[in-house]
C-alpha cells in the first residue's frame, strides 16, 4: 500500500515544482522580451514539454533493452538518477538569472503586492476565469490525445502499445518547429487569435482525428496523434503571450500561475472523464471527440475574449488622458 500512495504524494510535489516554475518561466521570458518578440520568448517556455517527452522516453526506451528482470529490479531507477545532474543546471539558472526591468520598476517604486495571489481572485476573477479557458485546451488537449489516445489504442483497440507510445514521440518531435513558428505567428495575428484558430481546428478535426485512429492503420494512427498534437500547439504555444498580457505587472506571476494550473488541474481529470465516456457509449470514440470538441471550444471563447481584453488595454495604456485600467 505505501509505494502507489508515495508515488502519488510525489506525484503531487512534482506538479506543485512545475506548476510554480511555469508561471515564473513565462513572466520573466516575456518581461525581458522586446515587445514585437514577446510570441516567440513566451513559445520557448513551452518547448521545454515536448523536449522533456523525448528525453524521458529515449531513455526509458534504452533502460528497457535491458532484461525484464534486471529492469524491474534496478534499471528502472536508472532514468531518474541520471536526471539529477539536471537539479544542479536548474540550481545554477535559478541563482543568476536577473529580475526583469518590470519587477525592478516596480521594486523601485514600491508597487508590490503583499498577497497577490489574493487580489488576484478579489480584483482579477473576470481575467482569471478567461485564462483558466484560453489554458484549458493546451493542456487538457495534450492529456487526451497522449495519455488517453495511449490507453484507448491499446486498451480498447487492442493496438500495439509500442505503436501508440511512438506515434506520442513522433507528435512530440513536430511539436517543436510547430511551437516556435506558432510563436512567431502569434506576433503578427495575436495570441488570443492564435488560440482561437488553433481551437476551432482542433475542434473541427475531432471526428477525422479518431476515426483515422480507429482504422487500426499504423500509418493512420500516427499521423492522427500527430496531427491532433499540432492543431492544440496552435493554441498551447501562445498560452503564456496570452496569460501574460491579461494580467498587468503587479498581478501577473500570481495571474499567469493560477490560471494556467488550475486549467491544469480541471483538465487533468479529462482522460477519466473520456474513459467514463467511453464506456457508456459502448466504446465509441465519438464520445471521446465530443469531449474534445467542448474543450476545444471553451478555449476558443477564451482566446477571443482575451485577445479583445489585450486590445482594449494596449488602447488604454497608450492614451495618457485614460486612467490605469480595471482588471476584474
Amino acid at each position: 500500500m505505501a509505494a502507489p500512495i508515495m508515488l502519488a504524494v510525489l506525484r503531487l510535489v512534482q506538479g506543485l515544482a512545475v506548476g510554480g516554475e511555469w508561471g515564473g518561466a513565462v513572466t520573466i521570458a516575456v518581461e525581458h522580451a522586446p515587445i514585437e518578440k514577446r510570441g516567440r520568448y513566451a513559445a520557448l517556455v513551452q518547448i521545454g514539454s515536448p523536449v522533456g517527452t523525448l528525453l524521458s522516453s529515449s531513455a526509458f526506451a534504452l533502460v528497457l533493452m535491458l532484461p525484464p528482470e534486471t529492469f524491474d529490479a534496478w534499471g528502472w531507477r536508472i532514468p531518474f538518477l541520471a536526471a539529477f545532474p539536471l537539479l544542479a543546471v536548474a540550481l545554477y539558472i535559478r541563482m543568476k538569472v536577473e529580475e526583469s526591468p518590470v519587477f525592478t520598476q516596480l521594486v523601485q517604486q514600491d508597487e508590490r503586492v503583499k498577497v497577490p495571489a489574493l487580489q488576484v481572485f478579489t480584483k482579477a476573477w473576470g481575467r482569471l476565469l478567461v485564462a483558466i479557458a484560453a489554458a484549458l485546451l493546451g493542456v487538457g488537449g495534450f492529456y487526451m490525445m497522449t495519455t488517453f489516445v495511449v490507453s484507448y489504442g491499446s486498451n480498447t483497440l487492442g493496438l500495439d502499445r509500442g505503436l501508440m507510445v511512438n506515434a506520442t514521440l513522433i507528435a512530440a518531435v513536430a511539436q517543436i518547429p510547430m511551437t516556435i513558428y506558432a510563436g512567431r505567428l502569434a506576433e503578427r495575428f495575436g495570441p488570443g487569435r492564435m488560440t482561437l484558430v488553433g481551437s476551432l481546428l482542433t475542434a473541427i478535426a475531432a471526428f477525422p482525428l479518431f476515426w483515422l485512429i480507429d482504422t487500426h492503420n499504423p500509418i493512420g494512427v500516427i499521423a492522427a496523434v500527430t496531427l491532433g498534437i499540432l492543431l492544440i500547439t496552435l493554441a498551447y504555444a501562445v498560452t503564456g503571450a496570452l496569460l501574460t498580457d491579461l494580467f498587468p505587472p503587479h498581478l501577473r506571476y500570481s495571474g499567469v500561475a493560477l490560471g494556467y494550473n488550475l486549467a491544469g488541474a480541471i483538465s487533468g481529470f479529462l482522460p477519466l472523464i473520456a474513459t467514463a465516456f467511453l464506456a457508456a457509449s459502448g466504446n465509441q470514440s465519438w464520445s471521446a471527440a465530443l469531449l474534445l470538441i467542448a474543450v476545444a471550444l471553451i478555449t476558443a471563447l477564451g482566446g477571443l475574449i482575451g485577445e479583445r481584453l489585450r486590445i482594449r488595454d494596449a488602447v488604454v495604456t497608450s492614451d495618457p488622458t485614460t486612467p490605469e485600467r480595471s482588471v476584474a
